[in-house]
């Protein structure tokens, strides 16, 4: 095949907006295209080289995997190594398992199938992942596993039918990836079935320049073309963010802008001219090993910072990425895809031998528990302060996995809330919570508040508002419930249903209760706003030298930081259309559970307190130790009113 410099050019184009938008540069708010952009390149180069061996008989699998293997394995397997001095030193215990379970994935490409099961790709607590972005190299492997074999297989029968074949693929893919969007969105985001439409876009332009010469169109149309393609990259890149459903028809814009780049710009053009200049041709060359090199490096950064960031810092760290990126290139990639200097034997069996050392230390270390040993932060192990928010949310389960007996209840699809928890000889009122894990930290408060034990058993049902369905209607605690607490952090599919699900409710004789969604105090990565002011405090006077007229600064600190900033744009549309529907429909109740959480006379937000216990383990879920407090809050100002 031969050397195309405005690919390279337009691999540029692809690293530099994600490297970008990881660094928290706004600008760049659709950066995560980038990663589109890659896909298509992959399947137009990777297609191209085994059509050009087909045609002329020559395709080994074997060779295939061998150039994959030379590819890819050297400077991950490098990197991945880089980070475990740095994860041992630094991570938490939860997060320093959670790393080593990672390394197990990328080992066996598999990552992007764990971080589905973990995370939300644009979460904070993904970002601090430092091999979260490994997942598009396990997309890719799983799609090159079963690409390369399928053509095999129905070489023989003629290109119509391998593109009939590959045609119908792409549309499932696609259509699946739009239909996941709204109802699966973090498996859309991951998966190979909603991803390998993007890597067909790149295959199907292979085949059409397989069949077509350079001087098939005219240049002023290639132009017209190409200027396009570029177009739509740009705006992918500037116009999207992280609220865009993707992939989805969206993801088309970046992606048929790459195929149109790839199909047109050629020669003469201007955007082969751009995307050619040895300064995008030498970004192209060390993109992988940018791309390999910038999550963890952001991550690690972050990790241990009690504060965002500054821009400046970001900038610094892109340079320094940049410098590894050229080194790890000229001195890890380079030599190992030299045939001479290095065998295919030594490929394999060096490539099986890390492997294999990877999955067995990754599960050993697990299995030992030494993650445990880990001293991060142990400097601020004082009293009851507990550094770790992630140890602090998974015990915020506690009482819910007791009283079902299940050691993964959890948000959602839980066995347990189909069956009957009211006791139908109590004579209390019956009030059910209905939501996300939201849901989960008012069933805790209510259980902390007397005054609600008083008159009501509680029960809990968990699901997304937006995808309650008659699974909910028709289970025993719905039945029989009295009330109907709708505690969520609304997301704009539960707000399309809110309305419908409200006159359900009082359709079948059930007082609906909607509770708003809880203001987001600023956390930065795995730290809450707490964090970030004990710290402070921490170094200034020592962890032990607190007072607790400082405790309550923080909290005032809180209050102010309520007081005196906006509510998200959607927090705001989501509390007024629960504003709107309960004024709406009489008999429905509005609650803000920020009643209990601040108290305006004293001017404070409780987020702590004397024993230097956090009430939140991020920006709004309460810790047990703040529910058992906001349960006394409730009976304090009485925030159920009279139901």
């Amino acid at each position: 095949m031969q050397y195309r410099a405005e690919i390279d050019g337009l691999r540029a184009l692809a690293v530099i907006p994600v490297i970008l938008f990881h660094a928290g540069f706004s600008l760049f708010s659709g950066g995560f295209v980038g990663v589109d952009v890659f896909f298509v390149i992959s399947g137009y180069l990777i297609t191209s080289i085994i059509l050009g061996e087909l045609e002329q008989d020559k395709f080994s699998i074997l060779n295939f995997y061998e150039r994959r293997a030379r590819r890819i394995l050297p400077v991950l397997f490098f990197v991945v190594v880089a980070c475990i001095p740095f994860a041992w030193l630094w991570l938490m215990p939860l997060d320093l398992q959670d790393f080593f379970q990672s390394i197990v994935a990328v080992a066996t490409f598999s990552s992007n199938i764990l971080f589905w099961l973990e995370s939300d790709y644009f979460d904070t607590a993904a970002e601090l992942k430092p091999l979260l972005h490994t997942w598009s190299l396990a997309v890719e492997e799983q799609y090159y596993i079963f690409f390369p074999l399928l053509l095999m297989l129905l070489w023989g029968r003629g290109k119509r039918i391998i593109l009939i074949t590959l045609a119908v693929i792409f549309l499932l893919s696609l259509s699946l990836a739009q239909w996941a969007a709204f109802n699966a969105p973090t498996a859309n985001f991951y998966l190979l079935p909603t991803r390998g439409w993007e890597l067909l876009i790149g295959v199907f332009a292979a085949f059409f320049l397989s069949k077509n010469t350079p001087n098939w169109m005219s240049l002023k149309r290639k132009n017209a073309c190409s200027v396009l393609g570029l177009l739509l990259i740009l705006i992918s890149i500037f116009i999207f963010d992280a609220a865009i459903p993707f992939p989805s028809v969206y993801a088309l814009l970046p992606t048929t802008g790459t195929v149109l780049i790839i199909l047109f710009a050629q020669q003469g053009t201007w955007v082969h001219k751009l995307l050619s200049y040895k300064l995008f041709v030498g970004v192209g060359l060390i993109s992988y090993s940018a791309y390999l090199w910038h999550q963890p490096v952001f991550a690690f950064v972050k990790y241990r910072s009690f504060t965002e960031p500054s821009l400046l810092l970001m900038l610094l760290l892109c340079a320094g990425i940049a410098l590894l990126s050229y080194l790890s290139w000229r001195f890890v990639e380079m030599p190992f895809r030299n045939r001479q200097a290095y065998s295919r034997q030594f490929i394999f069996t060096g490539g099986g031998l890390f492997t294999a050392l990877f999955i067995a230390g990754g599960l050993w270390v697990d299995t030992q528990q030494l993650y445990k040993s880990n001293d991060a932060y142990l400097e601020l192990m004082v009293k009851s302060y507990q550094p770790d928010n992630r140890e602090l949310g998974a015990d915020s389960w506690r009482h819910l996995r007791s009283l079902s007996g299940d050691q993964n209840y959890g948000v959602d699809q839980n066995q347990f809330d189909r069956t009957q928890w009211f006791d139908t000889a109590d004579n209390r009122g019956r009030l059910l919570i209905v939501g996300n894990s939201h849901s989960k930290d008012l069933f805790n408060v209510l259980s902390s508040s007397k005054a609600t034990l008083a008159q009501f058993q509680l029960a809990r049902f968990g699901s997304e508002i937006g995808q309650i369905d008659e699974t909910f209607f028709s289970s025993p605690n719905y039945k029989l419930a009295d009330a109907i607490m709708l505690a969520s952090q609304y997301k704009p599919q539960d707000l399309l249903k809110i309305e419908a699900l409200v006159s359900r409710l009082l359709a079948d004789n059930k007082r609906p209760i909607l509770v708003k969604n809880i203001y987001e105090f600023e956390e930065f990565g795995q730290r809450t706003y707490a964090d970030f002011l004990f710290h402070l405090l921490a170094q200034e006077r020592g962890a032990n030298n607190i007072s607790s007229v400082e405790i309550t600064k923080i909290n005032q600190k809180h209050f102010e930081q309520f007081s005196h900033r906006e509510f998200k744009l959607f927090t705001q549309k989501a509390n007024s259309t629960l504003a709107r529907v309960a004024e709406k429909h009489a008999g429905v109740m509005l609650l803000d559970r920020m009643d209990y959480v601040c108290n305006q006379q004293e001017q404070v937000c409780y987020a702590i307190d004397d024993d230097y216990q956090k009430y939140f383990y991020d920006y709004g879920h309460h810790t047990v130790a703040g529910a058992s407090f906001f349960g006394t809050r409730v009976d304090e100002v009485k925030w159920l009113g009279n139901i």
